[in-house]
């Protein structure tokens, strides 16, 4: 009886260290695609953001199909992480080129690492905007900003529950932290071009007066 009960055990540990050899991989590929699509995003290619993510989706979809009947491998922190960095380019790409917010079943990841890698999506916006205010684009910047505002307090209203995520309040700390960088610069840009706007006012009455 005992012999059984060993063996029984044996073959589930080979199973799992099978399980975990076979998704770890797919899901640390999956995380580095994410990673390129917010990269290529940053670049102004959407279309290739959105075929690497699709791959990402794919591998990731794989890994959990591997892991399941294993909660030790599918709710591992590899798989995790994978998800979450997939969730926050996902929700990057559909935020820059569709102007909403996919749901989590839209993206196909729990609702856990949906708001752990939507937490991550301000310092992403904050680039943008940056970008946005090198082109001149004050408008697209003040998009992003607002953006970022409405991700920072919408995870903070639901603090009490966000707050048991492991992760999330360091996660909000770093995204008061750009929001408040970023929201200075783009009031500096505001005031520069409202001060030269009054200043070619002004040239331009002292110009009617000559």
């Amino acid at each position: 009886m005992l012999q059984r009960i060993i063996e029984k055990a044996t073959e589930h540990l080979a199973a799992f260290d099978e399980a975990r050899d076979r998704a770890y991989p797919k899901a640390r590929k999956a995380r580095t695609l994410s990673k390129q699509a917010i990269l290529v995003l940053h670049r102004g290619e959407p279309v290739e953001a959105r075929r690497l993510l699709s791959e990402a989706a794919g591998l990731l979809a794989e890994a959990q199909k591997v892991g399941e009947g294993f909660s030790g491998v599918r709710d591992s922190e590899t798989l995790s992480s994978a998800r979450q960095e997939y969730a926050e380019a996902a929700i990057l790409l559909t935020l820059v080129t569709e102007e909403r917010y996919p749901s989590p079943e839209e993206l196909g990841v729990d609702e856990t690492d949906y708001v752990l890698g939507l937490a991550d999506v301000p310092g992403e916006l904050r680039r943008q905007a940056l970008d946005s205010l090198r082109e001149g684009n004050l408008e697209a910047a003040e998009n992003s900003l607002e953006a970022m505002e409405e991700i920072y307090l919408g995870l903070i209203e639901a603090e009490e529950a966000s707050m048991m995520l492991r992760g999330m309040r360091r996660k909000l700390d770093i995204a008061r932290g750009v929001i408040e960088r970023t929201r200075a610069e783009v009031t500096a840009e505001a005031g520069r071009r409202r001060l030269s706007r009054e200043l070619k006012s002004i040239r331009e009455k002292l110009g009617d007066v000559a």
